[in-house]
């Protein structure tokens, strides 16, 4: 069994980090005028940030901030004469935080290393899925959710909560898991499913250079084919922020034609 070594993060009082990957408080006393409150040191726990990388919240200046866990390792064991910018994980399996996977390095490096090595062990012995775009019915097979979630833009973690039935879509795919057998589209399910995207989440664009209007069948649409965030379209349409990308954006429902034509009217005036 490896032993497992801890040591205090730099800069970091109070926090610990070990050799294995793990991130732990110290036990500590906070003391004022009225009270000393003693609170015991523990192992924190860890998150996937939902592009396979583990975070963990760390206490800094009495404050809880979320740190990657390869950085905080890489910071606590490994030199960094060169002052590299990045962390590169060996066996390209991001969720190894083990401080014997893990090298300082460029950018450039980085990604030269992945393009040359592939996807991590992890991921190819890991769930492969299928996704299905429901503008065009278009099925594609992933070796793993991490793969699927990178190759067309979509958080892991609601790739996981289509899977399991939590979400419906999600950025305009339907994802279920390859259990060895193909896929057979359950039509009534998705086509149940493309109808709400098309009609309860539909949106026009105006595009605030030309004023041209293009119609959308739902926000995640609109966002890949305009190249805009889809949390900014979100928020626009909300009324939390003026425009998005350089377009203004209105839910597609009933009175979409009158406030459009208002809106143009505003804009050329």
């Amino acid at each position: 069994m490896e032993t497992e070594i801890w040591k205090a993060l730099p800069g970091g009082p109070g926090v610990e980090v070990s050799t294995l990957g793990r991130v732990r408080t110290l036990d500590r006393l906070a003391s004022s005028e009225k009270y000393t409150r003693f609170t015991k040191g523990r192992v924190l726990k860890q998150h996937d940030n939902g592009k396979g990388y583990l975070m963990v919240n760390i206490p800094v200046d009495e404050k809880w901030i979320n740190k990657s866990v390869h950085r905080l390792v890489a910071q606590t064991f490994i030199k960094n004469a060169d002052n590299l910018p990045q962390v590169n994980h060996k066996d390209c399996d991001r969720m190894n935080n083990n401080v014997s996977n893990l090298e300082w390095c460029t950018a450039s490096y980085n990604n030269q290393y992945r393009e040359k090595y592939g996807i991590s062990r992890a991921e190819s012995v890991g769930h492969p899925v299928f996704a299905i775009n429901l503008d065009t019915m278009e099925v594609s097979r992933f070796r793993s959710q991490g793969e699927a979630g990178r190759a067309l833009g979509v958080d892991y973690s609601n790739i996981t909560k289509v899977i399991k039935g939590k979400y419906k879509q999600a950025n305009g795919y339907w994802f279920t898991e390859d259990d060895g057998n193909g896929i057979e589209i359950d039509k009534d399910k998705l086509n149940d499913i493309m109808d709400g995207v098309r009609f309860r989440q539909g949106v026009f664009a105006i595009n605030l250079t030309t004023l041209e209007v293009s119609q959308f069948r739902s926000q995640a649409e609109a966002s890949r084919k305009l190249g805009v965030d889809p949390s900014s379209i979100g928020r626009m349409l909300k009324g939390k922020q003026k425009q998005a990308g350089g377009y203004m954006f209105m839910s597609a429902d009933d009175n979409a034609d009158d406030a459009i034509k208002r809106k143009l009217h505003t804009l050329q005036s």
